[in-house]
């Protein structure tokens, strides 16, 4: 049995810190060099492959990320620090597509890197602006944002076996019995809303069964689960 995990996932990169405008105080000089520093990175978002991952399921219960804002300059020609990245681990085989469905990329090798969302450029402070023209800025940058994308990962599953049969039929309640998977049970019709897996122990060998949804005779006209899950 194959099926196809998909979520929608929202990233962002944090955005740069500002530089500051500052300038060296020494005595009867109040207003000497300009040594304003500038701001930090904003951090990144990554997804990382992990062959222990196995669902998409943590980013269906929460798909918004962001990464960490860079910190503002200061005085004494101080930089920012950089904000912290933001690394999710995604099973292997994550397919990575952007809003409009063009493929990015297969996340198919184990500790295999993708950037999904730039941090913003870090603000220059007014010691950078100093020309042989222009000995005291007073002015600085501010930050700039980080990268805002939509993406869909997919991931196909695959299993040795599968439950299928009406909804109630006690297909959660079996794989409960014979696995260590936690699916959902209840007294009323598709409590089963996605797939789960567990693995089974017998006789020495261990295989991969799947609780499927219930499905109802008109599914593929969109009755019951209909398209959404036949997909």
């Amino acid at each position: 049995a194959s099926f196809v995990d998909s979520v929608r996932l929202f990233v962002r990169g944090g955005a740069g810190g500002a530089g500051v405008a500052a300038f060296q105080k020494r005595k009867g000089k109040p207003r000497g060099r300009p040594n304003g520093g500038r701001g930090g990175r904003g951090g990144d978002v990554v997804l990382v492959a992990d062959g222990a991952v196995g669902s998409l399921l943590r980013y269906d219960r929460k798909p918004h990320w962001k990464a960490g804002d860079g910190e503002h300059g200061g005085g004494e020609l101080r930089n920012g620090r950089k904000g912290d990245d933001v690394e999710l681990p995604v099973p292997l085989g994550t397919l990575v597509r952007d809003e409009d469905g063009i493929l990015i990329a297969d996340l198919v090798d184990q500790g295999q890197r993708l950037v999904v969302a730039e941090g913003g450029r870090g603000g220059r402070g007014n010691a950078s602006f100093v020309t042989p023209h222009r000995k005291a800025p007073s002015f600085c940058e501010q930050g700039e944002y980080g990268e805002d994308r939509t993406l869909h990962l997919e991931l196909q599953l695959v299993a040795d076996a599968a439950l299928i049969g009406y909804p109630n039929a006690g297909k959660s309640t079996l794989i409960a019995g014979v696995s260590a998977a936690t699916p959902k049970i209840a007294d009323y019709p598709f409590t089963t809303l996605v797939p789960h897996l567990g693995v089974v122990s017998i006789d020495g060998r261990e295989f991969v069964l799947a609780d499927i949804p219930g499905l109802v005779q008109g599914a593929a006209a969109g009755k019951g689960l209909g398209h959404e899950f036949l997909r």
